[in-house]
C-alpha cells in the first residue's frame, strides 16, 4: 500500500463522514489508516514533498494531540521542500493543535458544531492579520464569518 492510497482512503471517509458515520466511526477509520501510515513512514527518509503533505492531511484528521503534532511537523517539512499547498495545512494544523489544547486558535480555521447544527468559529486570539491569513491561502476573517453565517 502507498501513501497516496491511504490519503485517498482517508479522503473518501472525510467526504462521507457527516451523512454516513458517527464521529466515533470516523475516528476508528482514521485511526486504522494512521496505523498503516505509521508503518509506511517508519524509517522512510525518501518521501516526496507531496507524500509528506498527504501524510500530514491524514494525521490532521485524527483529532488527537499526537496526530495533530505529526500533521504540523509533516506539513512544515513539505512546505520547507517547496510544496506550496502545505502552507494552508500548517495554519489548519496549528489551529487544530491549539483547539485540542483548549487554547484560542491563531488563523480561524477551526469551527465547532452547535447543537442546532450551525457552525461557529472556535475562539480566536486575534494576533494574525488578514494579510498574514492571505499568505497562508486563507480568506479574510470577514469572509470566513460571512460564510459561517
Amino acid at each position: 500500500m502507498k501513501i497516496q492510497d491511504l490519503f485517498r482512503e482517508d479522503s473518501k471517509h472525510i467526504s462521507k463522514w457527516e451523512e454516513n458515520y458517527t464521529d466515533e466511526e470516523f475516528y476508528a477509520f482514521n485511526r486504522a489508516i494512521r496505523i498503516k501510515l505509521d508503518a509506511l513512514l517508519y524509517g522512510n527518509k525518501r518521501l516526496s514533498p507531496k507524500e509528506l503533505w498527504m501524510s500530514a492531511m491524514v494525521y490532521h484528521h485524527g483529532f488527537t494531540l499526537s496526530s495533530s503534532r505529526k500533521a504540523l511537523r509533516l506539513a512544515e517539512q513539505a512546505y520547507e521542500r517547496s510544496y506550496k499547498p502545505a502552507k494552508t495545512l500548517i495554519a489548519q494544523a496549528t489551529d487544530r493543535l491549539l483547539q485540542l489544547e483548549k487554547k484560542p486558535q491563531k488563523f480561524g480555521t477551526q469551527v465547532v458544531k452547535l447543537r442546532n447544527g450551525k457552525l461557529k468559529m472556535y475562539k480566536i486570539d486575534g494576533t494574525v492579520t488578514d494579510k498574514q491569513r492571505k499568505e497562508y491561502g486563507l480568506p479574510s476573517l470577514e469572509k470566513l464569518k460571512a460564510y459561517l453565517n
